[in-house]
Protein backbone atom coordinates (compact mmCIF):
# COMPACT_ATOMS: atom_id res chain seq x y z
CA UNK A 1 0.00 0.00 0.00
CA UNK A 2 1.18 3.53 -0.80
CA UNK A 3 -1.09 5.61 -0.17
CA UNK A 4 -3.48 5.95 2.80
CA UNK A 5 -6.21 8.23 3.29
CA UNK A 6 -7.05 9.19 7.18
CA UNK A 7 -10.86 10.43 7.93
CA UNK A 8 -10.92 12.34 11.35
CA UNK A 9 -14.53 12.36 13.30
CA UNK A 10 -16.42 15.54 14.94
CA UNK A 11 -17.66 13.06 18.18
CA UNK A 12 -20.18 15.84 18.94
CA UNK A 13 -20.97 16.09 15.10
CA UNK A 14 -22.02 12.66 13.58
CA UNK A 15 -23.23 14.09 10.14
CA UNK A 16 -20.06 16.01 10.00
CA UNK A 17 -17.78 12.61 10.48
CA UNK A 18 -20.13 11.37 7.91
CA UNK A 19 -19.33 13.86 5.63
CA UNK A 20 -15.25 13.54 5.99
CA UNK A 21 -15.47 9.99 5.14
CA UNK A 22 -17.22 11.02 2.21
CA UNK A 23 -14.85 13.07 0.78
CA UNK A 24 -11.96 10.62 2.45
CA UNK A 25 -13.64 7.82 -0.31
CA UNK A 26 -13.47 10.26 -2.82
CA UNK A 27 -9.84 10.98 -2.37
CA UNK A 28 -8.87 7.07 -2.08
CA UNK A 29 -10.94 6.15 -5.45
CA UNK A 30 -8.97 9.16 -6.80
CA UNK A 31 -5.79 7.75 -6.35
CA UNK A 32 -6.92 4.05 -7.47
CA UNK A 33 -8.02 4.99 -10.88
CA UNK A 34 -4.47 7.04 -11.41
CA UNK A 35 -2.87 3.83 -10.64
CA UNK A 36 -2.07 4.06 -7.09
CA UNK A 37 -3.06 1.08 -4.20
CA UNK A 38 -5.35 3.51 -1.51
CA UNK A 39 -7.33 2.86 1.35
CA UNK A 40 -8.86 4.62 4.12
CA UNK A 41 -8.59 4.69 7.49
CA UNK A 42 -10.54 5.48 10.70
CA UNK A 43 -8.23 4.37 13.17
CA UNK A 44 -5.28 2.88 13.86
CA UNK A 45 -5.49 -1.37 13.28
CA UNK A 46 -3.78 -2.21 16.78
CA UNK A 47 -4.30 0.63 18.86
CA UNK A 48 -3.06 -1.33 22.20
CA UNK A 49 0.18 -1.68 20.66
CA UNK A 50 0.47 1.64 19.25
CA UNK A 51 -0.56 3.18 22.66
CA UNK A 52 2.06 0.99 24.37
CA UNK A 53 5.27 2.23 22.13
CA UNK A 54 3.64 5.93 22.85
CA UNK A 55 4.03 5.79 26.08
CA UNK A 56 7.67 4.47 25.96
CA UNK A 57 8.65 7.19 23.25
CA UNK A 58 6.74 10.08 24.46
CA UNK A 59 3.63 11.23 27.30
CA UNK A 60 0.65 9.72 27.88
CA UNK A 61 -1.24 11.26 31.08
CA UNK A 62 -4.46 10.08 32.38
CA UNK A 63 -7.38 12.30 33.34
CA UNK A 64 -10.69 11.60 34.90
CA UNK A 65 -11.38 8.34 37.35
CA UNK A 66 -9.13 5.66 35.05
CA UNK A 67 -9.57 2.87 34.50
CA UNK A 68 -13.16 3.53 34.80
CA UNK A 69 -13.82 6.67 32.94
CA UNK A 70 -11.69 9.53 31.81
CA UNK A 71 -9.61 10.05 28.90
CA UNK A 72 -5.93 9.43 28.05
CA UNK A 73 -4.01 12.28 26.94
CA UNK A 74 -0.86 12.11 24.70
CA UNK A 75 1.93 15.20 26.01
CA UNK A 76 4.36 15.71 22.61
CA UNK A 77 8.00 15.53 23.37
CA UNK A 78 10.18 18.51 23.17
CA UNK A 79 11.58 17.07 19.71
CA UNK A 80 8.56 16.95 18.35
CA UNK A 81 7.02 20.51 19.81
CA UNK A 82 10.26 21.73 18.06
CA UNK A 83 10.12 20.17 14.89
CA UNK A 84 6.60 21.65 14.17
CA UNK A 85 7.10 25.16 16.18
CA UNK A 86 9.57 25.43 13.70
CA UNK A 87 7.79 24.37 10.65
CA UNK A 88 10.49 21.83 10.24
CA UNK A 89 7.93 18.77 9.59
CA UNK A 90 7.50 19.13 5.97
CA UNK A 91 5.37 21.82 3.92
CA UNK A 92 1.98 21.84 5.61
CA UNK A 93 -1.04 23.37 3.68
CA UNK A 94 -0.83 26.93 3.94
CA UNK A 95 -4.89 27.22 5.32
CA UNK A 96 -3.56 24.20 8.31
CA UNK A 97 -0.37 25.70 8.92
CA UNK A 98 -1.47 29.35 9.25
CA UNK A 99 -3.80 28.34 12.12
CA UNK A 100 -1.61 25.93 13.56
CA UNK A 101 1.09 28.81 14.19
CA UNK A 102 -1.36 30.75 16.33
CA UNK A 103 -1.87 27.79 18.80
CA UNK A 104 1.44 27.92 19.28
CA UNK A 105 2.47 29.68 22.69
CA UNK A 106 6.36 30.49 22.10
CA UNK A 107 7.81 31.43 26.19
CA UNK A 108 11.76 32.25 26.32
CA UNK A 109 13.43 31.61 28.88
CA UNK A 110 16.82 28.77 29.83
CA UNK A 111 17.44 25.30 30.01
CA UNK A 112 19.56 24.09 32.96
CA UNK A 113 20.80 20.62 33.27
CA UNK A 114 20.69 19.27 37.16
CA UNK A 115 23.45 16.28 36.98
CA UNK A 116 22.24 13.64 39.11
CA UNK A 117 23.68 12.11 41.49
CA UNK A 118 23.99 8.83 40.43
CA UNK A 119 24.46 9.14 36.69
CA UNK A 120 26.27 6.24 35.95
CA UNK A 121 22.63 4.18 36.95
CA UNK A 122 20.95 6.06 34.58
CA UNK A 123 21.25 7.12 30.93
CA UNK A 124 18.26 9.92 31.92
CA UNK A 125 19.22 13.55 32.05
CA UNK A 126 17.22 16.07 34.27
CA UNK A 127 16.59 19.23 32.40
CA UNK A 128 14.21 22.09 33.94
CA UNK A 129 12.90 25.21 31.86
CA UNK A 130 12.83 27.70 33.72
CA UNK A 131 11.59 31.92 32.61
CA UNK A 132 13.36 33.46 35.91
CA UNK A 133 16.79 31.83 37.95
CA UNK A 134 17.11 35.20 39.50
CA UNK A 135 16.58 33.08 43.11
CA UNK A 136 18.15 29.70 41.95
CA UNK A 137 20.75 29.51 44.48
CA UNK A 138 17.83 28.98 46.93
CA UNK A 139 16.13 26.26 45.27
CA UNK A 140 16.00 23.34 47.63
CA UNK A 141 14.25 20.69 45.49
CA UNK A 142 13.18 19.88 41.73
CA UNK A 143 9.48 18.50 41.39
CA UNK A 144 8.61 15.92 38.01
CA UNK A 145 5.59 15.05 36.76
CA UNK A 146 4.06 11.00 37.82
CA UNK A 147 5.35 10.07 34.27
CA UNK A 148 8.78 11.37 34.07
CA UNK A 149 11.11 8.69 33.95
CA UNK A 150 12.81 9.56 37.56
CA UNK A 151 9.56 9.75 38.84
CA UNK A 152 9.10 6.80 41.24
CA UNK A 153 4.79 7.28 40.64
CA UNK A 154 1.88 8.39 43.36
CA UNK A 155 -0.08 6.19 44.99
CA UNK A 156 -3.84 6.64 44.26
CA UNK A 157 -4.90 9.87 46.87
CA UNK A 158 -1.55 10.99 46.91
CA UNK A 159 -0.42 14.41 45.42
CA UNK A 160 3.13 13.91 46.45
CA UNK A 161 6.20 11.36 47.06
CA UNK A 162 10.09 12.04 47.44
CA UNK A 163 11.26 9.89 44.27
CA UNK A 164 14.18 8.40 46.27
CA UNK A 165 16.85 10.18 43.85
CA UNK A 166 18.78 13.25 44.24
CA UNK A 167 20.76 16.14 41.93
CA UNK A 168 23.12 18.81 41.60
CA UNK A 169 22.48 22.40 41.45
CA UNK A 170 24.79 22.97 39.18
CA UNK A 171 25.70 26.98 40.67
CA UNK A 172 26.34 25.22 44.03
CA UNK A 173 26.79 21.30 43.84
CA UNK A 174 24.11 20.93 46.76
CA UNK A 175 22.45 17.64 46.89
CA UNK A 176 18.50 18.35 45.77
CA UNK A 177 15.67 16.08 46.37
CA UNK A 178 13.68 14.91 43.76
CA UNK A 179 9.61 14.60 44.58
CA UNK A 180 6.92 13.69 42.41
CA UNK A 181 4.18 15.79 42.16
CA UNK A 182 0.88 16.10 40.75
CA UNK A 183 0.78 19.44 39.64
CA UNK A 184 3.48 19.52 37.14
CA UNK A 185 2.25 20.11 34.31
CA UNK A 186 4.43 17.50 31.67
CA UNK A 187 2.98 19.91 28.84
CA UNK A 188 5.36 22.70 29.85
CA UNK A 189 9.09 22.62 29.43
CA UNK A 190 10.91 19.31 30.33
CA UNK A 191 7.89 18.28 32.72
CA UNK A 192 10.33 19.31 35.28
CA UNK A 193 10.38 22.18 38.21
CA UNK A 194 12.57 23.66 39.99
CA UNK A 195 11.37 24.13 43.57
CA UNK A 196 12.14 27.66 45.13
CA UNK A 197 9.53 28.36 48.28
CA UNK A 198 11.53 31.53 49.07
CA UNK A 199 10.76 32.96 45.91
CA UNK A 200 7.67 31.86 44.53
CA UNK A 201 3.50 31.51 45.67
CA UNK A 202 2.97 27.94 44.72
CA UNK A 203 6.44 26.72 45.72
CA UNK A 204 5.57 27.77 49.14
CA UNK A 205 2.64 25.89 48.97
CA UNK A 206 4.21 22.91 48.29
CA UNK A 207 7.04 23.31 50.47
CA UNK A 208 5.18 23.78 53.42
CA UNK A 209 3.09 20.65 52.44
CA UNK A 210 5.49 18.31 52.26
CA UNK A 211 8.74 19.93 54.44
CA UNK A 212 10.87 21.23 52.41
CA UNK A 213 13.16 24.60 54.04
CA UNK A 214 12.16 28.09 52.91
CA UNK A 215 15.57 29.48 51.54
CA UNK A 216 16.54 33.46 50.63
CA UNK A 217 19.01 34.27 47.65
CA UNK A 218 16.86 37.83 46.93
CA UNK A 219 16.28 40.36 49.51
CA UNK A 220 15.54 44.40 49.58
CA UNK A 221 18.17 46.82 49.51
CA UNK A 222 19.28 47.46 53.20
CA UNK A 223 18.52 43.49 54.45
CA UNK A 224 21.46 43.19 56.79
CA UNK A 225 20.12 39.74 57.94
CA UNK A 226 19.44 40.77 61.26
CA UNK A 227 15.94 39.92 63.24
CA UNK A 228 14.16 42.88 62.43
CA UNK A 229 14.53 42.92 58.63
CA UNK A 230 14.03 39.02 58.25
CA UNK A 231 12.14 37.84 55.20
CA UNK A 232 8.68 36.83 54.89
CA UNK A 233 8.07 34.78 51.76
CA UNK A 234 7.92 34.69 49.18
CA UNK A 235 10.24 37.60 47.21
CA UNK A 236 9.86 37.67 44.11
CA UNK A 237 11.53 39.55 41.36
CA UNK A 238 12.88 42.18 43.37
CA UNK A 239 15.87 43.23 45.34
CA UNK A 240 19.40 41.81 44.84
CA UNK A 241 21.25 39.16 45.57
CA UNK A 242 21.96 37.77 49.25
CA UNK A 243 23.81 34.68 50.36
CA UNK A 244 25.05 33.53 47.25
CA UNK A 245 29.42 35.22 47.30
CA UNK A 246 30.36 36.63 44.20
CA UNK A 247 27.26 37.82 43.05
CA UNK A 248 26.07 39.35 46.45
CA UNK A 249 24.75 42.90 46.24
CA UNK A 250 23.70 42.88 42.51
CA UNK A 251 20.25 43.56 41.65
CA UNK A 252 17.77 40.70 40.40
CA UNK A 253 18.16 41.22 36.61
CA UNK A 254 22.04 41.37 37.24
CA UNK A 255 22.27 38.17 39.13
CA UNK A 256 20.59 36.67 36.48
CA UNK A 257 22.48 37.66 33.81
CA UNK A 258 25.33 36.36 36.15
CA UNK A 259 24.19 33.20 37.29
CA UNK A 260 23.42 32.17 33.64
CA UNK A 261 27.04 33.15 32.14
CA UNK A 262 28.62 30.95 34.95
CA UNK A 263 26.18 27.70 33.39
CA UNK A 264 27.09 28.20 30.39
CA UNK A 265 30.52 28.21 30.41
CA UNK A 266 29.89 24.91 32.27
CA UNK A 267 27.46 23.59 29.65
CA UNK A 268 24.94 23.11 31.93
CA UNK A 269 22.35 25.85 30.55
CA UNK A 270 21.39 27.25 27.09
CA UNK A 271 18.75 29.79 26.00
CA UNK A 272 15.83 27.93 25.10
CA UNK A 273 12.19 28.59 23.72
CA UNK A 274 9.49 26.35 24.57
CA UNK A 275 6.93 26.01 22.46
CA UNK A 276 3.93 25.61 24.36
CA UNK A 277 0.74 22.87 22.36
CA UNK A 278 -0.41 21.51 24.79
CA UNK A 279 -2.05 17.73 25.36
CA UNK A 280 -4.40 15.96 23.06
CA UNK A 281 -6.84 12.78 23.91
CA UNK A 282 -5.86 9.79 22.11
CA UNK A 283 -8.16 7.45 24.20
CA UNK A 284 -11.23 7.09 26.41
CA UNK A 285 -11.47 4.83 28.93
CA UNK A 286 -14.74 2.73 28.41
CA UNK A 287 -16.14 -0.14 30.06
CA UNK A 288 -17.05 -1.24 27.04
CA UNK A 289 -14.21 -0.08 24.72
CA UNK A 290 -13.19 -2.66 21.98
CA UNK A 291 -9.42 -2.42 23.11
CA UNK A 292 -7.16 -3.27 26.17
CA UNK A 293 -4.41 -1.87 27.37
CA UNK A 294 -2.78 -1.65 30.69
CA UNK A 295 -2.70 0.96 32.98
CA UNK A 296 -0.48 2.04 35.68
CA UNK A 297 -2.50 4.01 37.71
CA UNK A 298 0.93 5.11 40.06
CA UNK A 299 2.83 6.70 37.06
CA UNK A 300 -0.43 7.97 35.53
CA UNK A 301 0.15 6.52 32.04
CA UNK A 302 0.36 3.66 30.21
CA UNK A 303 1.93 0.44 30.96
CA UNK A 304 4.89 0.18 28.55
CA UNK A 305 6.15 -3.18 26.69
CA UNK A 306 7.47 -5.39 28.92
CA UNK A 307 6.17 -3.89 32.27
CA UNK A 308 2.88 -4.83 31.78
CA UNK A 309 2.28 -5.86 35.65
CA UNK A 310 3.11 -2.44 36.74
CA UNK A 311 -0.82 -1.80 35.31
CA UNK A 312 -3.84 -3.08 35.91
CA UNK A 313 -6.18 -4.05 32.60
CA UNK A 314 -8.63 -1.29 31.40
CA UNK A 315 -10.26 -1.22 27.78
CA UNK A 316 -10.36 1.71 25.86
CA UNK A 317 -11.65 3.25 22.83
CA UNK A 318 -8.88 4.85 21.25
CA UNK A 319 -8.93 8.24 18.67
CA UNK A 320 -8.00 7.90 14.73
CA UNK A 321 -4.84 9.87 15.03
CA UNK A 322 -3.04 6.95 16.46
CA UNK A 323 -3.09 5.33 12.91
CA UNK A 324 -0.20 7.63 11.73
CA UNK A 325 1.53 5.51 14.15
CA UNK A 326 1.30 2.16 12.15
CA UNK A 327 4.54 1.66 10.51
CA UNK A 328 3.45 1.60 6.89
CA UNK A 329 1.16 4.27 7.33
CA UNK A 330 4.19 6.54 8.32
CA UNK A 331 5.99 5.59 5.14
CA UNK A 332 3.23 5.88 2.82
CA UNK A 333 2.07 9.08 1.10
CA UNK A 334 -0.81 10.30 3.53
CA UNK A 335 -4.06 12.42 3.02
CA UNK A 336 -6.07 13.50 5.99
CA UNK A 337 -9.76 14.47 5.67
CA UNK A 338 -10.61 16.32 8.80
CA UNK A 339 -13.42 18.71 10.29
CA UNK A 340 -12.14 22.51 10.36
CA UNK A 341 -12.46 22.64 13.56
CA UNK A 342 -9.76 19.94 14.26
CA UNK A 343 -7.17 21.92 12.74
CA UNK A 344 -5.93 23.21 16.49
CA UNK A 345 -6.53 19.64 17.86
CA UNK A 346 -6.70 16.37 16.40
CA UNK A 347 -5.38 17.51 13.56
CA UNK A 348 -2.21 19.27 15.32
CA UNK A 349 -1.83 16.19 17.35
CA UNK A 350 -1.66 13.82 13.89
CA UNK A 351 1.30 16.57 12.69
CA UNK A 352 3.18 16.36 16.19
CA UNK A 353 2.89 12.29 16.28
CA UNK A 354 4.01 12.37 12.63
CA UNK A 355 7.20 14.47 14.12
CA UNK A 356 8.16 12.13 17.23
CA UNK A 357 11.72 11.37 16.50
CA UNK A 358 11.43 7.91 18.05
CA UNK A 359 8.20 6.30 16.76
CA UNK A 360 9.94 5.27 13.73
CA UNK A 361 10.84 6.92 10.38
CA UNK A 362 8.20 9.39 8.30
CA UNK A 363 7.66 10.44 4.55
CA UNK A 364 9.53 13.99 4.08
CA UNK A 365 6.37 14.45 2.71
CA UNK A 366 3.83 16.30 4.73
CA UNK A 367 0.52 14.58 4.19
CA UNK A 368 -2.10 16.69 2.31
CA UNK A 369 -5.03 17.52 3.79
CA UNK A 370 -8.67 18.18 2.71
CA UNK A 371 -10.83 20.27 5.40
CA UNK A 372 -14.67 19.93 5.74
CA UNK A 373 -16.99 22.45 7.08
CA UNK A 374 -19.90 21.90 9.23
CA UNK A 375 -23.78 20.65 8.68
CA UNK A 376 -26.92 21.80 9.92
CA UNK A 377 -30.17 21.22 8.51
CA UNK A 378 -32.59 18.23 8.94
CA UNK A 379 -31.74 14.64 8.10
CA UNK A 380 -34.02 12.78 9.71
CA UNK A 381 -35.58 9.85 7.76
CA UNK A 382 -33.34 10.37 4.93
CA UNK A 383 -31.86 7.12 3.49
CA UNK A 384 -28.24 6.66 4.19
CA UNK A 385 -27.12 6.46 0.74
CA UNK A 386 -29.10 9.77 -0.44
CA UNK A 387 -27.62 11.10 2.96
CA UNK A 388 -24.32 10.52 1.74
CA UNK A 389 -24.50 11.53 -2.08
CA UNK A 390 -26.02 15.05 -0.17
CA UNK A 391 -22.95 15.60 2.39
CA UNK A 392 -20.44 15.09 -0.45
CA UNK A 393 -21.92 16.97 -3.17
CA UNK A 394 -24.60 19.90 -2.54
CA UNK A 395 -21.53 22.22 -0.79
CA UNK A 396 -18.14 22.55 -1.51
CA UNK A 397 -16.00 20.71 1.06
CA UNK A 398 -14.23 23.42 3.27
CA UNK A 399 -18.06 25.34 3.18
CA UNK A 400 -20.49 24.74 5.61
CA UNK A 401 -23.95 22.73 4.42
CA UNK A 402 -27.02 23.60 5.47
CA UNK A 403 -28.89 20.65 4.54
CA UNK A 404 -32.22 21.32 2.60
CA UNK A 405 -35.00 19.85 1.07
CA UNK A 406 -33.53 20.37 -2.72
CA UNK A 407 -30.51 18.58 -1.84
CA UNK A 408 -32.03 15.66 -0.52
CA UNK A 409 -34.62 15.47 -3.68
CA UNK A 410 -31.23 16.24 -6.20
CA UNK A 411 -29.33 13.28 -4.80
CA UNK A 412 -32.59 11.10 -4.94
CA UNK A 413 -33.54 11.38 -8.82
CA UNK A 414 -29.51 10.87 -9.62
CA UNK A 415 -29.52 8.04 -7.94
CA UNK A 416 -33.18 6.43 -9.21
CA UNK A 417 -31.06 7.42 -12.46
CA UNK A 418 -27.98 6.03 -11.60
CA UNK A 419 -29.74 2.92 -11.17
CA UNK A 420 -31.72 2.88 -13.89
CA UNK A 421 -28.91 4.11 -16.39
CA UNK A 422 -26.52 0.77 -14.93
CA UNK A 423 -29.39 -1.54 -15.39
CA UNK A 424 -29.78 -1.03 -18.86
CA UNK A 425 -30.24 -4.22 -21.06
CA UNK A 426 -29.08 -5.07 -24.56
CA UNK A 427 -26.92 -2.14 -24.72
CA UNK A 428 -25.12 -0.95 -28.60
CA UNK A 429 -21.91 -0.96 -28.62
CA UNK A 430 -20.20 2.30 -30.14
CA UNK A 431 -17.62 5.00 -28.73
CA UNK A 432 -19.32 7.87 -26.83
CA UNK A 433 -19.91 10.81 -28.99
CA UNK A 434 -17.39 14.31 -28.76
CA UNK A 435 -20.34 15.60 -26.56
CA UNK A 436 -20.21 13.26 -24.03
CA UNK A 437 -16.15 12.79 -23.91
CA UNK A 438 -16.08 16.91 -23.86
CA UNK A 439 -18.36 16.79 -20.80
CA UNK A 440 -15.57 13.95 -19.39
CA UNK A 441 -13.31 16.02 -19.18
CA UNK A 442 -14.88 18.60 -17.52
CA UNK A 443 -15.79 16.26 -14.55
CA UNK A 444 -12.50 14.98 -14.31
CA UNK A 445 -10.62 18.32 -14.37
CA UNK A 446 -13.41 19.12 -11.43
CA UNK A 447 -12.53 15.67 -9.57
CA UNK A 448 -8.77 15.79 -10.24
CA UNK A 449 -9.49 19.48 -7.95
CA UNK A 450 -11.63 17.88 -5.59
CA UNK A 451 -14.37 19.69 -6.51
CA UNK A 452 -17.28 17.29 -5.57
CA UNK A 453 -19.92 20.20 -5.50
CA UNK A 454 -19.13 21.01 -9.11
CA UNK A 455 -18.29 17.60 -10.22
CA UNK A 456 -21.62 16.48 -9.22
CA UNK A 457 -23.84 18.63 -11.54
CA UNK A 458 -21.84 18.68 -14.63
CA UNK A 459 -22.00 14.58 -13.69
CA UNK A 460 -25.98 15.32 -13.27
CA UNK A 461 -26.34 17.03 -17.21
CA UNK A 462 -24.55 14.01 -18.49
CA UNK A 463 -26.62 11.57 -16.67
CA UNK A 464 -29.78 13.33 -18.08
CA UNK A 465 -28.02 13.57 -21.41
CA UNK A 466 -27.73 10.35 -21.27
CA UNK A 467 -30.79 8.89 -20.00
CA UNK A 468 -33.17 10.82 -22.90
CA UNK A 469 -33.57 9.46 -26.10
CA UNK A 470 -31.99 6.76 -27.68
CA UNK A 471 -30.11 4.15 -25.27
CA UNK A 472 -26.53 4.69 -25.35
CA UNK A 473 -23.56 3.08 -26.74
CA UNK A 474 -21.94 1.10 -24.04
CA UNK A 475 -18.73 3.33 -24.10
CA UNK A 476 -20.15 6.61 -22.99
CA UNK A 477 -22.24 4.25 -20.21
CA UNK A 478 -18.13 2.82 -18.99
CA UNK A 479 -17.63 6.64 -19.00
CA UNK A 480 -20.18 7.76 -17.35
CA UNK A 481 -20.06 5.09 -14.37
CA UNK A 482 -15.87 5.51 -13.96
CA UNK A 483 -16.77 9.06 -13.41
CA UNK A 484 -19.89 7.96 -10.93
CA UNK A 485 -17.45 5.74 -9.12
CA UNK A 486 -14.85 8.01 -8.87
CA UNK A 487 -16.97 10.76 -7.57
CA UNK A 488 -19.52 8.62 -4.76
CA UNK A 489 -18.33 5.04 -5.49
CA UNK A 490 -21.90 4.06 -6.65
CA UNK A 491 -22.17 0.60 -8.04
CA UNK A 492 -21.36 -0.60 -11.34
CA UNK A 493 -20.92 -3.21 -13.60
CA UNK A 494 -17.31 -2.65 -14.70
CA UNK A 495 -13.56 -3.86 -13.45
CA UNK A 496 -11.38 -2.12 -11.61
CA UNK A 497 -9.14 -2.26 -14.54
CA UNK A 498 -11.95 -1.06 -16.78
CA UNK A 499 -12.55 1.84 -15.08
CA UNK A 500 -8.44 2.88 -14.76
CA UNK A 501 -8.36 2.52 -18.41
CA UNK A 502 -11.34 4.59 -19.08
CA UNK A 503 -10.19 7.63 -16.54
CA UNK A 504 -6.71 7.44 -18.54
CA UNK A 505 -8.72 8.03 -21.86
CA UNK A 506 -11.06 10.51 -20.56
Amino acid sequence: MNHFVLSLAAPQAPLVSLRCRGHAGLVSRLATVEGRASATLDGSADAPAVLTRLAAAACLVGGGEPPVSGEIRYVPTRAARERVGAEADGVWPQATASRQRKAVRRTSGALFVFPLEDSAQTDVTLQVFTTDWSPSPAACAVAVHPGHPLSSGLAPGRGAAFAGRYCRHPLTGDLLPIWTAAWVKPEFGTGAVLVNPGHDPADLAFGRDVGLPVRFALAPAGHDGSPETWLTPPVVKTGQAVRTGATDGLDFTAAQTEYFRVLAERELACPYTDFGLGSFPVAAFAADGPDKIFWDQDRRTVATAGHETAGSPAQVRAAAVLAVLDPAVRQAELSVVAPSSAIESDLLALRLLRAEPDLGPVSEEAPDVVLVGTVTGKSEGVPGDVLELTLLTAAAAQDSLPVKPQHVETAERFLAAHTALTELDRVPEGEADTAVMKAAGQIKTLLQRRDAKQAFTHLYRLQKTLAKGETPADDALVVYETLAWVLAGLPDRRAQEQLSRTWRLI
